[in-house]
């Protein structure tokens, strides 16, 4: 099958493989992403966010709260961004350093319901479920770190970032990765944190856990988790930037173009942790798959999040960042 690549004339011949991409494709996407960030940009929710964009150069409308990126910032960007960085550990003998062909593995997350490992039901996570995790996954060898699997049910769920980090200082030896709410849920983890470590300033120099700021498809930075970018980037904890597009629901239906648009998305917020902290440590992230047209709901295990997964995974190459991406 022969290609044709509306920014050049290309021809690509062949089928999707585990390299994914040739050189001319990732350049393709890349310069496809380019011209989203530029003409048509990037919904952003938080005026932190958007004052930070205007005073770098960046077309900020107030109004509508669109955000148009030059390429210029979006190249820097990547360029700053760490190729690797150290996820210390609680125990340091269990520090990871993420990045290039290195692969490590890590549990997923988050879910609300788990089956109740005696009765086999289906029932609300609690917080003893969330403990317990962060004990057997501290047991395994092959994972490097624990991400938090549940929101325990059992307690106010708004506050459920902060219980899950507390699980983790509490239970873990390794890295933790923790989705944070609010930019005050980030400091009472670092808090936390820091009775660890010994002090804000050396969990500032090597930082216990990695945080999670997640876009939304299509094109919108929230203002909680972009609040928590530039918290996280200000502070110096690196940050996973984690799109989680649903082709034919909240991205186009085709994969080449979802991928557009997810690629879009974390490099959008990329540029600004690296406007806020030149250098600040990120991660190349997607849980991005497709939507079950028969029940609209996520499909997690789709072959085609495979495929976007891999095809992630490649970009984060191209672009030289750590990336993680979902398993199914």
């Amino acid at each position: 099958m022969a290609i044709n690549y509306q920014y050049a004339n290309l021809l690509r011949a062949g089928s999707f493989g585990i390299n994914v991409f040739s050189q001319d494709d990732l350049d393709q996407i890349h310069m496809a992403t380019l011209d989203v960030l530029w003409n048509i940009g990037l919904l952003v929710k938080s005026p932190k966010a958007r004052i930070i964009f205007g005073d770098n150069g960046c077309a900020v409308d107030e109004k509508t709260e669109i955000v148009k990126i030059p390429s210029h910032l979006v190249e820097d960007a990547i360029q700053s961004t760490p190729a690797t960085y150290r996820a210390h550990a609680i125990n340091p003998e269990n520090d990871y350093v993420p990045g290039g062909k290195k692969t490590g593995f890590v549990n997923f997350g988050e879910a609300a319901t788990l089956i109740d490992p005696i009765t086999r039901e289906v029932r609300d996570a609690t917080k003893k479920d969330v403990d317990d995790s962060v004990r057997f996954i501290d047991t395994l060898e092959n994972c490097i770190g624990w991400e938090r699997p549940l929101t325990p049910r059992d307690l106010d769920e708004e506050m459920a970032s902060i219980y899950n980090a507390y699980s983790f200082f509490s239970y873990s030896s390794k890295h933790g990765f923790l989705g944070i709410y609010s930019v005050e849920h980030f400091k009472a983890a670092v808090k936390m944190g820091a009775v660890i470590a010994g002090g804000e300033d050396k969990l500032s120099q090597n930082p216990l856990f990695t945080c999670s700021a997640d876009p939304v498809s299509p094109l919108v930075l929230t203002e909680d988790a972009t609040d928590v970018l530039i918290e996280a980037c200000t502070f110096g904890a690196p940050i996973k930037i984690n799109g989680l597009g649903l082709a034919g629901g909240t991205t186009c239906v085709d994969l080449a173009s979802t991928l557009v648009t997810h690629n879009s998305e974390v490099l959008g917020s990329i540029t600004l942790g690296q406007l806020v902290r030149k250098g600040a440590p990120m991660v190349y992230g997607s849980s991005t798959s497709i939507m079950d047209m028969r029940t609209t709901l996520a499909s997690m295990g789709a072959p085609e999040m495979a495929m976007l997964s891999a095809a992630v995974a490649k970009l984060a190459q191209f672009y030289k960042m750590p990336s993680w991406v979902g398993g199914g």
